[in-house]
């Protein structure tokens, strides 16, 4: 090797491994301080994107099992208000059968009849105040709404809660015996949600479903039923006709005895049938209950049997939704889990492997000090062929 002292390609050479082995060593020390392999994309560019989605999807499933806690925690809110309401119908229940004894006198039946207004009163209220988070739950308002319990969007749960007041509950339907003309026979129907089924002999059936939950007045009741049947009336042959009040509406169309028009409620609130040899007349709610008199405590015990059923169906589907986000909430924690595993694998250092990386360039970076010191002494040898 030629002696040179402008260039000193030993020394260049230590220097490199010098600045390699503490680049190293400081890159290594870094992942040992913070516990990461992959603090910059430097590290790993597809890792560190690979990460990042999976650390999305690790806090998007803390939320969504959050969420779906608050969706356990409304439906039963709800339920433990529907649950007094049905105990309250239950004492309803006793005192209509208690007055429709024939031993009571009319101051008896009274009394009971006071009760009675005050429980109607106290179920009307707590449908008013069942709240969450300042969010009205029995009264109407909430409707439906979705709960995203997933970690992308439209994964979502939903719960529906209705109206439980005296107002709205316990509507059920009457059939009313007697001869009547097939071709036009006229009912006043009073209930949320109605489903028609003409069946004309020897044809097939068609079905119409009419919302009635925004309907408040009879009028506007009758109004829902007549467009909705009219709008459909090409396909059914059946029309409907508003009275002079536009409170009732009749049905022309049915030929005959043996064509039929059924009516039922979509949520089992009314059921009946028109032929040609019945009708039926809309039936009273909760509100409405009086028990003075034995007929009236006769139709009070149909109208709570008809607003215990609907709560309990309503209870029944607050238990399913609190079962599902149970499951939901167990299978978010296992899926959060498996990520976690996932990305550590990923992200986190290897402890034992890059702490033995660590030792190895830090003599690395020692012996390179030491052989740097030695080149930069060769140069010196020139000056002993002066």
């Amino acid at each position: 090797m030629a002696i040179s002292v402008n260039t000193n390609i030993t020394s260049m050479n230590s220097q490199k491994n010098l600045n390699s082995a503490n680049g190293s060593l400081k890159t290594s020390m870094e992942r040992l301080s913070s516990g990461l392999r992959i603090n910059g994309a430097k590290d790993d560019a597809a890792g560190l994107q690979i990460s990042n989605r999976m650390t999305s999807q690790i806090n998007g499933l803390d939320v969504a099992m959050r969420n779906a806690n608050d969706g356990i925690s409304i439906s039963q809110t709800a339920e433990g208000a529907m649950g007094e309401s049905t105990n309250i119908l239950q004492r309803m229940r006793d005192l209509s059968l208690q007055s429709a004894n024939g031993s009571n006198s009319a101051d008896d039946r009274a009394s009971m009849q006071k009760e009675i207004s005050s429980l109607q009163t106290e179920l009307t209220r707590i449908a008013d105040t069942t709240s969450f988070g300042g969010q009205k739950l029995l009264n109407g308002n909430y409707g439906t709404q979705s709960f995203q319990v997933g970690s992308s969007a439209n994964e979502t749960i939903s719960l529906t809660l209705g109206d439980i007041s005296a107002d709205n509950i316990g509507k059920a339907g009457q059939t009313v015996a007697g001869t009547y003309d097939a071709a036009t026979t006229t009912a006043a129907i009073a209930a949320n949600d109605l489903v028609f089924t003409y069946t004309p002999a020897g044809g097939s059936a068609e079905t119409l479903t009419v919302d009635l939950s925004k309907a408040t007045t009879a009028a506007e009741t009758v109004d829902a039923i007549n467009n909705t049947l009219n709008g459909a009336s090409e396909a059914t042959g059946v029309f409907a006709k508003l009275d002079a009040a536009g409170t009732g509406f009749s049905f022309d169309g049915i030929a005959n005895n043996t064509d039929t028009l059924t009516l039922a409620g979509a949520a089992g609130s009314v059921a009946f049938a028109l032929g040609g040899d019945d009708t039926a007349n809309a039936t009273s709610k909760v509100s409405d209950i009086d028990i003075s008199t034995a007929a009236g405590s006769q139709n009070a015990v149909t109208i709570i049997d008809a607003a215990i059923s609907s709560i309990d169906g309503q209870r029944a589907d607050l238990g399913a939704v609190q079962n599902r986000m149970n499951f939901t909430i167990n299978n978010l924690g296992n899926i959060q889990s498996n990520v976690a595993d996932a990305r550590s694998r990923i992200q986190d250092v290897d402890f034992a492997k890059e702490t033995a990386q660590m030792t190895k360039q830090q003599i690395l970076s020692q012996t390179s000090s030491a052989m740097l010191a030695q080149a930069n002494q060769l140069p010196q040898v020139a000056l002993s062929l002066l």
